[in-house]
């Protein structure tokens, strides 16, 4: 069980620095962290050693606390989830250009034509001394 917590708290710390990708990983973190602990208590009263143990029990908190970490930035950015699947701006927080919905739409401005080049002159290679 130590080896397995071991195992789930590295994928789940790499997996968890992932914006996005972490979320995926909270679930196998948090039974890697039950292992870990299940498998510290076994060994600590059989009197066998306990590393792996005690490196699962680090590595699936650190990674629960990266998955935290890149939710409280996610939603201080003033995006939310929409429970239809879609991401949406927080109330009250416009983006420069955004349209808000409900005014009508301001129109575009016209493009500028290309204007033609003047032709270049070539460039004479200096003499070495």
């Amino acid at each position: 069980m130590g080896i397995a917590s071991l195992v789930i708290g590295i994928i789940a710390l790499v997996v968890g620095a992932f914006p996005f990708c972490g979320t995926w990983a909270l679930v196998p973190a948090i039974i890697g962290l039950i292992l870990g602990i299940v498998d510290l208590v076994i060994k600590s009263r059989s009197g066998k050693p306990k590393g792996t143990a005690i490196a699962g029990v680090i590595l699936n908190p650190l990674a629960i606390i990266a998955i935290i970490i890149w939710w409280v930035l996610m939603l201080s950015q003033g995006e939310m989830y929409d429970p239809q699947g879609s991401w949406q701006q927080i109330p009250g927080q416009q983006i420069p250009g955004q349209q808000v919905p409900g005014q009508p739409m301001q129109p575009m401005e016209p493009m500028q034509p290309m204007q033609p080049m003047e032709p270049m002159e070539p460039v004479q290679p200096q003499p070495q001394p």
